[in-house]
């Protein structure tokens, strides 16, 4: 296909300013948050070494995801969420169902950012308990989001560059040691296939479903169409620059936290990349990094709870939920569906006083089943548009290979989905999405559209 020939370029307007670039920016900031810098301690501990290959294998399955949907979004560019794409092909059921799975794997993400928030700041305040600094930095989100949405765009450039930044900063003082010092820990990781693989091959698989987790942001790209200028260009250009941007920086953060850091002796509680500065005699820097990494939390948190209530406008919008939920102020302020967001979401948080941080870990679980369930509806609408697409619908996404290349995704995600329930905490993580998701049905049957 000529880029040309995308019918969208010639709808675009002067309006639209983000490039390949600035976009691919705000992907990867919007992507990495404290399931990375703090949920990667969680994958380490199940993978071992081998991480750095999970997390390889979880850019590869990412990649066909975000090309399944950009290569609808392109050709079909809409308000709203994906979920408009998978009503259209797989029913109106379908749709309800995955747009109240994304509200409420937004509502866990929140959870888990918040809790994660709250051990960062416990770092500096050790004798105050870090469901309290969670309660706390969710209701500086709820006040943020309730100034409205002029300054978001421009918040979450500078914390994406942030964030970019102090990954780049980590690789570089870790590459610079690891050259001069070698691999100065007690076992080299990569000296035999048992060091690299501790934990056999299902250890490595077992870790994927954190390693998704990570890359679940990635949905954020696939709706900004409307954003962009010539998307048919643009956005192809910063899905590979996305793609190849996220995938590196993981896996050579990981490369360095294994070299650095014996990976038995990582402590889950607190950030593999605190343990890592400490190590190579960069204590300043992992003072450094807590900050930074609790900034870019808070970015995470402010768009999630944006998008938390934007999907809520949608559904209601759609007659799938409460219509007073579509209300918006003079200032274009959704106020119920902000009180609404903000009520659940405290309350999810709330529960970490009985349930501790270990909260974190069923959170990051339940999310990262409803992330399966929703990048496998994504491969199936994108199989359904494939057959039956407009003619003048043309543009396919470089990062997919077609219908192949989506089922086979979708087996993969299957067995990674199965395999992950040899964990005990993933699978209370599973319950608890798998309960979710029956109640959303039940609650279809119940509403008289």
């Amino acid at each position: 296909m000529k880029q040309k020939d995308c019918i969208n370029d010639n709808n675009n307007t002067s309006e639209n300013e983000l490039n390949a670039y600035s976009l691919a920016g705000i992907g990867i900031g919007g992507i990495i948050g404290a399931g990375f810098f703090l949920g990667s301690s969680l994958a380490i501990n199940q993978a071992g070494p081998s991480v750095i290959l999970a997390f390889l294998f979880g850019g590869v399955i990412m990649s066909q995801v975000l090309g399944a949907m950009t290569s609808i979004s392109i050709n079909r560019p809409v308000q709203g969420s994906f979920r408009v794409y998978t009503e259209e092909f797989l029913g109106r059921f379908t749709g309800f169902l995955l747009g109240w799975i994304i509200f409420i794997s937004g509502i866990l993400s929140l959870g888990s950012e918040a809790i994660a928030t709250g051990v960062f700041l416990k770092y500096w305040i050790p004798n105050v308990s870090a469901s309290v600094f969670a309660v706390i930095a969710l209701i500086v989100v709820i006040g943020i989001n309730r100034l409205g949405t002029k300054y978001f765009g421009y918040i979450e450039s500078i914390m994406a560059i942030v964030k970019i930044a102090i990954l780049i900063i980590f690789i570089f003082l870790g590459v610079s040691i690891i050259i001069k010092n070698g691999i100065d820990i007690k076992q080299n990781p990569f000296s035999t296939f048992n060091s690299f693989f501790p934990n056999r091959i299902s250890g490595f698989l077992k870790s994927m479903l954190i390693v998704v987790f990570t890359y679940s942001g990635i949905s954020t790209v696939a709706m900004a169409t409307s954003e962009v200028r010539k998307p048919c260009i643009e956005i192809p250009k910063a899905t590979v620059i996305l793609t190849l941007g996220i995938v590196l920086l993981y896996v050579i953060s990981m490369f360095v936290i294994v070299s650095t850091v014996e990976w038995g002796a990582i402590n889950t509680d607190i950030s593999p990349f605190v343990q890592s500065f400490n190590n190579m005699g960069y204590r300043w820097a992992s003072t450094l990094i807590n900050g930074v990494i609790l900034i870019a939390t808070f970015s995470v948190m402010i768009g999630t709870y944006y998008g938390c209530v934007q999907i809520l406008v949608s559904l209601s919008g759609a007659k799938e939920a409460p219509e007073i939920l579509k209300t918006s102020s003079e200032k274009g302020i959704y106020k119920y569906s902000w009180i609404t967001t903000g009520f659940i979401s405290v309350l999810v948080v709330l529960t970490a006083f009985v349930l501790g941080t270990k909260l974190f870990n069923y959170l990051i679980s339940s999310s990262s089943y409803f992330s399966f369930f929703n990048w496998i509806i994504n491969l199936i609408t994108y199989i359904i548009w494939l057959r039956k697409r407009k003619e003048n619908e043309i543009y396919d996404s470089p990062l997919i290979k077609g219908s192949l290349g989506a089922i086979i995704t979708i087996i993969v995600i299957l067995i990674l989905l199965v395999i992950s329930l040899g964990v005990s905490d993933f699978r209370i993580g599973f319950y608890v999405a798998l309960s979710i998701a029956i109640i959303i049905s039940i609650l279809y049957k119940l509403i008289k559209f």
